[in-house]
């Protein structure tokens, strides 16, 4: 193909409506590329902040990093307006004297829509708390104005097939390390007040972290010994009798039976 270096950049990180993707091209080679682009935009960016400089003759694409396959439409402005980079974005909090009250209006602007979306849809308020929805919105601010928010059909299929991808290919990592250094199960029963249901949780501790597998209802179950046996001897099972060192369980007495059990 014809063009520069920068060409085979665009090429190799995708994203720019002038070259296609590689589709040879791996990860690690793509995300380092990409962020060595970045990197020099900004430079570029803060260096048309302070002098700027118009070039009439170039005219680049920046990759945005939450959408890389992208196509961005460039009009006459663009050689005009210098793009925000992301630092500039992150670091506001820490040049009050640039943006000022400006600033802290937009932001409260921008608080009371989120805040009035968790009134109208009734998402608890530790919601907030969670680094996902952090992470999100961090993303949304990257992407800028004009982001279009996913449909409902996006939320309940294609975006939650991808969900349950990433955590099916987590588990199969843990599941290694309990092969490779042994686990635990571990167990323990709840009752859930609201609507009168006793559960039963399963996890599996390995040095790679907790993981849950499965909650259980034993509401309409007799709790005996013989029915946690059950239930603790198909999950060394489904774990594999291998790879399990021992079982935690409570210490109600139909629990430390049980747990005989499986010791014999």
């Amino acid at each position: 193909m014809n063009g520069g270096v920068l060409r085979v950049k665009h090429h190799l990180v995708g994203g720019f409506s002038t070259v296609t993707l590689c589709p040879k091209v791996t990860d690690h080679v793509r995300e380092e590329i990409k962020a060595f682009l970045l990197n020099k935009a900004n430079a570029k960016a803060a260096l048309q902040m302070q002098q700027p400089a118009f070039d009439y003759d170039e005219e680049v694409e920046e990759p945005r990093p939450s959408q890389p396959n992208l196509k961005k439409r460039k009009g006459p402005m663009d050689k005009f307006v210098a793009p925000t980079p992301p630092d500039v974005l992150k670091g506001r909090k820490d040049r009050k004297d640039i943006f000022g009250v400006c600033d802290k209006e937009e932001r409260d602007n921008a608080c009371r829509a989120i805040a009035k979306w968790f009134y109208d849809a009734a998402i608890p308020f530790n919601a907030a708390n969670y680094d996902s929805f952090k992470e999100a919105l961090e993303l949304v601010g990257r992407y800028g104005s004009g982001f279009k928010p996913p449909s409902m059909y996006e939320l309940r299929v294609p975006f939650l097939i991808k969900e349950v991808e990433e955590v099916e290919n987590q588990l199969v990592e843990h599941k290694t390390e309990w092969a490779a250094k042994g686990c635990s199960i571990m167990s323990d029963g709840w009752r859930d007040s609201v609507v009168q249901k006793d559960i039963i949780n399963f996890l599996v501790n390995s040095p790679k972290g907790s993981v849950f597998i499965k909650s259980v209802d034993v509401s309409e179950a007799v709790k005996d010994a013989n029915l946690l046996f059950s239930m603790l001897d198909r999950m060394v099972d489904e774990v594999g009798e291998a790879n399990v060192v021992q079982v935690v369980t409570d210490n109600a007495s139909n629990y430390v039976k049980a747990g005989k059990f499986i010791s014999v």
